[in-house]
């Protein structure tokens, strides 16, 4: 291969890295933010479980036995809650999520949780129940087979007995059996109306408020429909007013505006999980100078140099080498960060001794305190 040929495809290789790094920080508006109004419903219900293998509420609640008598009695069946016997019904609460432009007879998933003293729901049905939004209005109805809860989260009460009818919950399984779900349990039957095409002006907001985020939104609505198409109104909100050609179709204006790119500005944040150790920087921390008593360890980051050795007596001054940045010391007991140093060479220098999880997020936490951490620091 000729040299110059060579040239040409490493240097031809570098522009598509650094094209391809450059639009990678670029996210579509439609992941930063939604438009006003256009946002999911929550949906909530009161039902009965039957069906249970004797793992339902015991007969001294009457979450389950006083709703089934009246379910009963709109089927012309009288009963007394005292005649209803065993375990196989428990109540429960239904819950699901109405997306904004749900229609008639879509399916809904629910999740479905037990408010008695139910001890498991395993292998139960959900009977009819209507589920209801804040304004008390029917906006779906779930009926179904409950799912994911596997079996073994129940244990006979009395284990010498063979096929017991009494079951308690086997502590040892992590899994919580008083929670299930009915996949597609709940279908549509009222739809939220929402009236687009009427509208003469949009509002964006941001899943994270941040004004240079919002103004870089609004520059580059304005680029793509005109100057004075948006406007940020404030962190977290970016006006729009629909073009005149846009007047009837905003789905589409919708669309043109949501496949935008921009580029989001984020708050210097270090995220730790004290209980796994796990940390999460983001972009732009930095640290000021600082120094850290920490056990043995003398770590230096940022271009510290250990003094050279002294020479042996009567050996030749040898030349100087060039000083070259040593950025990890074992030596003494001290820490020392260099001002302005990012924070992930602090990381990436404690793990290269081998520190471990506790005694990083001790070190971080120690450095916040101080005032030298340039970020939000959120401990979980």
């Amino acid at each position: 291969m000729k040299p110059m040929y060579l040239l040409r495809l490493i240097s031809g290789i570098i522009i598509v890295v650094l094209i391809l790094t450059a639009s990678a920080q670029a996210v579509r508006v439609k992941d930063l933010a939604s438009i006003r109004g256009m946002r999911d419903n929550q949906l909530t219900g009161f039902g009965i479980v039957v069906g249970l293998n004797g793992t339902g509420d015991s007969r001294e609640s009457l979450m389950s036995r006083k709703p089934l008598r009246n379910a009963l009695e709109r089927m012309a069946i009288s009963i007394t809650p005292n005649e209803i016997k065993g375990r196989a019904i428990a109540g429960v609460m239904v819950t699901a999520t109405l997306p904004a432009f749900a229609k008639q007879g879509q399916k809904l998933d629910v999740t479905v949780s037990a408010v008695g003293d139910a001890i498991s729901l395993r292998g139960g049905v959900l009977f009819v129940t209507p589920l209801r939004a804040h304004n008390r209005e029917v906006f779906a109805v779930a009926q179904g087979p409950i799912v994911g809860i596997p079996r073994g989260v129940e244990l006979p009460a009395d284990r010498n007995i063979i096929g017991s009818a009494e079951y308690v919950f086997d502590p040892k399984r992590s899994i919580v059996p008083t929670v299930g779900y009915v996949i597609s349990g709940a279908l549509v039957e009222r739809e939220i109306e929402i009236d687009l095409n009427s509208r003469t002006r949009l509002f964006l907001n941001l899943k994270e408020a941040d004004f240079t985020t919002a103004f870089r939104l609004s520059k580059s609505v304005n680029k793509s429909l005109g100057d004075g198409s948006a406007r940020a109104v404030d962190a977290g909100t970016v006006e729009i007013s629909v073009p005149a050609s846009y007047l009837g179709q905003t789905v589409e204006l919708i669309s043109r505006v949501e496949n935008l790119e921009i580029e989001p500005d984020t708050v210097a944040k270090v995220v730790l999980d004290e209980r796994t150790g796990t940390v999460v920087m983001g972009t732009n921390v930095r640290i000021l100078p600082i120094a850290i008593s920490f056990g043995n360890l003398n770590i230096n980051i940022g271009g510290i140099t250990p003094p050279a050795p002294p020479a042996a007596p009567g050996a030749q001054a040898a030349a100087a080498p060039p000083q070259q940045e040593a950025p990890i010391q074992e030596e003494g007991g001290v820490i020392l960060f260099k001002g302005g140093v990012d924070i992930k060479e602090v990381v990436d220098g404690l793990n290269k001794i081998g520190i471990s999880n506790t005694d990083l997020v001790d070190v971080i936490k120690t450095i916040k305190s101080a005032g030298a951490l340039q970020a939000e620091l959120i401990i979980r």
